[in-house]
């Protein structure tokens, strides 16, 4: 493998399905080594990329690592918004066109609804319904879908057109997707077909059971509003602080601003407001066509989620 070896699996959605916990599981193998960061932005941020995969590699997965400690094991990587632009996803074709893509599915108006609540935790969403927030969704992807996508709810849903055209760009061999119900019900086998693909030890068994990225509420929204604006990457005062600190040392802090003002240990078992009904069906009648062309072109029974 180069010393800067390329990235051999990546997991590419959707978000608030599960692929935080699947990463972890995966990573457990002895043969495959991750980013410490729970999304590598390299492909989407445009900052990021221009600096090129050299740089990349050393910020996401030789940062705590000396070279040879890495240089012979499977690099696997996550991004969960990545799937949904064509763009990015020939970025990461380029990168590797061999790459096998993994996506994880989760039923779309429980994924949407989820990635609400976690859209207003982590202070992109300051709109105080779930309704109004669908509402405003068009409007916010007509003005830009790279700002807003953390908070397009319903357009992330549509899972249809990205899994097909991943299939298109690396063949289906290498497109392999699972639904949230298969990590819930059996997440060794899932781990073990996937290790199989990128022929490793399949018989290594990861320990399961810690959930990861667990929804709770914070202590102050609006903290995490301003915050999630500071951190900006148009924020003059966050560029020039970004020259001065390291990427794993920026990585950090963020992480622990975000994590001081999560809800206390008693409180982490916080759960949403249930979905109104109305709402529920109106979003199930409109996933109804898309979720039936997936189920064709995965051939899978998804009838469960209608």
């Amino acid at each position: 493998m180069e010393t800067f070896g390329k990235i051999r699996l990546m997991i590419v959605g959707a978000q608030k399905s599960g692929t935080s916990s699947l990463l972890r599981y995966l990573a457990q193998h002895p043969d495959i080594h991750t980013h410490a960061q729970s999304e590598m932005t390299f492909f989407l941020q445009e900052r990021e990329y221009t600096r090129g995969y050299e740089w990349a590699f050393a910020k996401y997965f030789s940062d705590e690592h000396a070279p040879d400690e890495i240089k012979d094991k499977h690099l696997i990587a996550k991004n969960v918004m990545v799937m949904h632009s064509p763009e990015v996803m020939q970025r990461i074709y380029e990168h590797n066109p061999k790459m096998h893509i993994v996506v994880l599915l989760r039923e779309p108006v429980a994924r949407a609804y989820s990635a609400y609540w976690w859209a207003r935790r982590r202070g992109w969403e300051n709109i105080q319904t779930y309704e109004e927030a669908l509402a405003a969704e068009e409007a916010r992807l007509n003005e830009d879908w790279f700002k807003w996508r953390q908070c397009a709810y319903q357009y992330n849903g549509v899972y249809y057109p990205h899994v097909k055209n991943l299939i298109t760009q690396f063949g289906s061999s290498r497109v392999h997707c699972f639904l949230t119900n298969d990590l819930q019900e059996n997440a060794e086998a899932v781990c073990q077909q996937i290790f199989n693909h990128i022929d490793i030890g399949s018989d290594f068994k990861p320990s399961i059971g810690e959930r990861h990225n667990q929804a709770t509420m914070p202590r102050s929204e609006r903290f995490n509003f301003f915050f999630t604006q500071f951190l900006a990457s148009h924020n003059p005062l966050r560029k020039a602080i970004r020259k001065l600190v390291p990427d794993a040392t920026a990585y950090k802090l963020r992480k622990a601003i975000l994590d001081w003002n999560e809800k206390p240990q008693e409180n982490t078992n916080w759960t949403p407001p249930p979905l109104d009904p109305q709402t529920r069906e109106q979003q199930l009648v409109y996933f109804k066509p898309f979720n039936e062309q997936l189920a064709e072109l995965l051939d899978r029974d998804l009838s469960s989620w209608d």
